[in-house]
């Protein structure tokens, strides 16, 4: 992996992908295993979107996706060559005491890891912000221009970032897409979400497995216990705001908005001690109702263009990487 991106300014390559997470990951795997040379490009220092882990001191917490479910053959397949790897392991069979047969699994060392094995060899930009597409019509295929005023140039492009954002490059470059495929794409919406990662003194008041779903009219989603989940040395909670909160209060004072959270979280906390109490914002957490195709496929100025991610074909872990295939896919024809 590469995170500078002059090494990589003046020469192009057969596909690049914009958003380095777990669709653009997958879809650079698949694509550069069938001989295709492939740049991931992401603005983020590590590679992933939201397999998002933080450490602080001895604490560790997966503030974006916190496990995922495996219910397709094709997903199954990747997570057992990583289990063989021994990057993914199951963390427990449902949150509550009856479980529902369906695995959950997680990353040892955090939800970040499973990006950075499927990063391995791949040839990956980190800490370069792509501020627009051009297509044609003076090359034969995209340019995406870097806020560093550096650029990289393909034959095709793979765009996994959010859609608002993956549309903005495109607007900003010029670029015009067949209107029905635009209007599709102008339909995706994404909801929000607050995480408030708190590192603790003692045993927070969370049950086992150490996780626990709950619905939208509570004050959070998911609440995990990182160091029962198996991923930290100390205590550290994670708790996911709901979307109605995440989303009014998202732009409100951080401090606030934190010491509000961090009052709502007593009930889980218990008689632990808080230590520190951090902040961390998703604004596009997730799509509110994914689009029914795996991915789109278009072109724009006789270029090849795909879009992917989670708001394609299904939402979370399962559906991005599914997506990732999908994508691939569609360019090895």
């Amino acid at each position: 992996m590469s995170d500078d991106p002059s090494a990589h300014a003046a020469t192009g390559v057969e596909v690049a992908i914009v958003g380095a997470g777990l669709s653009g990951l997958v879809a650079a795997r698949r694509l550069t295993a069938a001989g295709r040379s492939v740049r991931l490009i992401d603005k983020g220092r590590s590679v992933g979107g939201r397999l998002a882990t933080r450490r602080t001191g001895n604490a560790t917490f997966d503030h974006g996706a916190q496990f995922f479910t495996v219910r397709s053959p094709e997903f199954a397949e990747l997570v057992a060559q990583a289990t063989a790897a021994s990057v993914v392991y199951e963390w427990c069979q449902g949150f509550d005491a009856e479980g529902d047969g369906h695995a959950r699994h997680a990353c040892h060392g955090g939800m970040n890891a499973l990006a950075k094995w499927l990063a391995a060899d791949l040839d990956v930009i980190t800490a370069s912000q792509t501020i627009a597409v051009t297509a044609g019509p003076d090359t034969a295929g995209w340019t995406m221009r870097q806020a560093d005023g550096t650029s990289v140039a393909s034959d095709a492009l793979v765009l996994t970032a959010p859609v608002p954002q993956s549309l903005a490059l495109l607007d900003a470059g010029g670029v015009s897409l067949d209107p029905a495929v635009r209007a599709e794409l102008d339909t995706v919406r994404y909801f929000a979400t607050l995480a408030l990662l708190v590192t603790v003194g003692g045993d927070p008041a969370i049950p086992e497995p150490g996780g626990v779903q709950l619905p939208e009219t509570e004050p959070f989603t998911f609440v995990a216990d990182n160091q029962r989940k198996g991923i930290s040395a100390a205590p550290a909670v994670t708790l996911h705001a709901n979307h109605a909160y995440s989303a009014a209060r998202y732009d409100d004072d951080p401090d606030e908005v934190r010491a509000e959270l961090l009052e709502l979280a007593g009930p889980w906390l218990g008689e632990a001690t808080v230590i520190e109490a951090q902040l961390k914002k998703w604004l596009y957490a997730g799509p509110i109702e994914p689009l029914p195709d795996e991915c789109i496929v278009t072109t724009a100025a006789g270029a090849s263009l795909v879009f992917a991610g989670d708001a394609f074909g299904g939402p979370k872990v399962e559906g991005a990487a599914r997506s990732g295939m999908a994508a691939a896919a569609a360019l090895l024809g």
